[in-house]
């Protein structure tokens, strides 16, 4: 049970790493569309000109804080997802081992089983063949 919380809780680490790097590229999609619109609108007089600059590098670094922030998501998401995939195939191969153990015990009980009721019916048959010599 304690296996399956964790299981349960790394996928949600990983959807939310997931909704991390879908947010920020959302984000980045329209600091660019509003950089392009910026970049596009001609200005009439000097002091709006400037103020457009001022935008435009204002969102050229708010876009650069975001891509290296998507960058830095992405590698995380990654690693979540290498950890995921190395957890579960640590869990197959316990799951396989304790299969193998599962079936060995069976496997050792069949043996016991059969070694008893052998025993059984030698003692059995040992019984009746007296009958069977006296007649």
């Amino acid at each position: 049970m304690e296996t399956m919380a964790s299981v349960h809780n790394a996928f949600i680490d990983r959807s939310s790493s997931l909704l991390r790097v879908q947010n920020l590229s959302a984000e980045l999609f329209f600091l660019h569309t509003r950089a392009g619109k910026l970049e596009s609108v001609s200005s009439r007089g000097f002091d709006q000109e400037r103020s457009r600059y001022q935008k435009i590098d204002e969102l050229k670094e708010t876009i650069r804080a975001t891509e290296e922030a998507k960058s830095h998501a992405l590698k995380e998401l990654e690693r979540i997802k290498e950890n995921n995939m190395n957890e579960i195939k640590r869990f197959n191969k316990e799951r396989r081992q304790d299969l193998v153990e599962m079936l060995k015990g069976f496997v050792s009980d069949q043996v016991a089983y059969s070694d008893h009721f052998a025993s059984v019916w030698t003692k059995v048959a040992e019984e009746t063949s007296g009958c069977a010599n006296r007649s």
